[in-house]
């Protein structure tokens, strides 16, 4: 159960490492609102078509699942996903990366606090992450330009969000009212397209990319980044746990850095090759114990 976890994670990690460099490329054309926007009016239906043909060949029920919960957990979802593009459209990319994965420490603080209790494995886990992250971007170490203290703050909120998105997620997924992943995940995903309408009803028309490369980002921003990474999140988190599961999820930096050299050429430094070592060591070490846990409560409707 533990090692089909770390393989859903790790499948989301793939998918979500994409996210920058997809986000990147359309924030070129559009505002962080329409990004939001068009983001999850693609990946909805393409979510819910999958659920479909899952059930039409005997899969779960649309209906199997408490719905408003996860409804509830797409709304903070779509927060989090508006707060990622606004700090995004205001940060250098690398010091984005840097200070959001702070986060899997922010999820053992917040699962210390409600009752899960985190080895010191996962905190040494987590410190030896974060110096690897750190070390994977070194133009962070050159300074900060490019950045605003707006941006400092929206990608710190990013960072907040999304752990409190994952303790509150893994409640949907764990228990006697946990139910399937995938049906979850497209419940959740239609929430953050709640949220997204909201905002852009504030915000006038929308606008779409008028490039093929901005297109094409922004379809695989949708399908790959949010359709593929929510569902294997999901299911990933379900077997894991939030602290774990966050842990995995920093893997995104060595596969994006991975993305880079494969697809762009680029070459790596020395340092970000340590630090890609580092991220790998934090990933496996947080894998090796199994922390004492309390079973959370199934979640109510």
């Amino acid at each position: 159960s533990k090692k089909l976890g770390v393989i859903w994670m790790l499948l989301s990690a793939s998918a979500y490492s994409m996210f920058t460099i997809f986000g990147k490329t359309v924030l070129e054309e559009l505002s962080a609102v329409d990004v939001l926007l068009w983001r999850f009016l693609i990946a909805v239906p393409a979510a819910w078509i999958f659920v479909f043909i899952r059930f039409r060949r005997g899969g779960p029920s649309p209906l199997s699942v408490a719905f408003k919960p996860r409804l509830l957990a797409g709304l903070v979802f779509g927060l989090v996903s508006w707060l990622g593009f606004a700090a995004l459209d205001r940060m250098p990319g690398a010091l984005y990366i840097v200070i959001i994965y702070t986060y899997p420490a922010m999820v053992a603080v917040g699962s210390t606090f409600l009752g899960r209790a985190t080895s010191r494995h996962i905190w040494m886990a987590v410190g030896i992450t974060l110096v690897g992250i750190a070390c994977t971007v070194p133009e962070v170490f050159q300074g900060t330009d490019g950045a605003t203290v707006a941006g400092l703050i929206f990608t710190l909120s990013n960072a907040v969000m999304y752990a409190a998105y994952m303790i509150f997620s893994e409640r949907l997924v764990t228990g006697s009212g946990g139910g399937d992943g995938f049906v979850s995940s497209a419940w959740s995903l239609t929430g953050s397209l709640i949220f997204a309408l909201v905002v852009t009803a504030f915000s006038g028309t929308p606008q779409f990319p008028t490039t093929f490369n901005g297109a094409g980002s922004m379809i695989g921003l949708a399908l790959i980044s949010t359709v593929v990474a929510s569902m294997t999140f999901f299911l990933g988190l379900r077997h894991l746990g939030p602290a774990s599961a966050a842990l995995v999820a920093t893997s995104e930096v060595v596969l994006g850095l991975m993305w880079v050299v494969l697809f762009l050429g680029d070459s790596l430094k020395a340092i970000q090759v340590v630090g890609a070592i580092l991220v790998i060591i934090g990933v496996a070490w947080s894998q090796r114990f199994t922390p004492q846990t309390k079973t959370p409560e199934p979640t109510k409707a």
